[in-house]
């Protein structure tokens, strides 16, 4: 298992799918917008218009910028659609998890499993009986990501502790 500093703040599959969805519609509406303001700009169609040559580098720089969004709009929803694909195997997982503890691991068992603790302070009890609750997760389903594992036992220890 990795260290301490190696864990990152967990978000779960189905929120960055969620995430990159609703970039890939504003980066892609953004896009759009621009490419169409650009040409009514040069068609007349708006009240203001670049004067002078300058007009076509702006207007290409722009265009370019507004293709770029519309790229990366794209890519936004492609990768939204690999997340929830995969939000649906860690849905599995961590409903795996939560019935093999709930159905193995009481607090009576975990408490056993750390002994004696009755001098330690609340906050060092906590710590004990999570690292309990984490290597027995490992034990059953072998190394997960570093945060969904620490987020998974925070749930868990919650639900079992309080």
């Amino acid at each position: 298992m990795s260290n301490n500093e190696d864990i990152k703040v967990y978000q779960d599959k189905k929120s960055k799918a969620e995430d990159f969805k609703s970039s890939g519609y504003s980066l892609t509406i953004v896009g759009a917008l621009g490419l169409i303001m650009i040409v009514l700009m040069e068609l007349g169609f708006l009240p203001f218009r670049l004067a002078g040559s300058s007009r076509y580098i702006t207007y290409g720089i722009m265009g370019v910028l507004f293709i770029i969004f519309i790229v990366v709009g794209i890519s936004s929803f492609k990768s939204s659609k690999i997340y929830s694909e995969e939000a649906k195997a860690e849905d599995d997982l961590t409903d795996r998890i939560k019935k093999w503890v709930r159905e193995n691991l009481t607090v009576e068992d975990i408490k056993a499993s750390v002994g004696d603790v009755d001098d330690l302070p609340d906050e060092m009890k906590y710590f004990r009986y999570f690292e309990i609750l984490k290597s027995n997760i490992v034990h059953e389903f072998g190394n997960v990501d570093a945060s969904y594992l620490e987020s998974i036992c925070e749930e868990l220890y919650s639900e079992l502790f309080e």
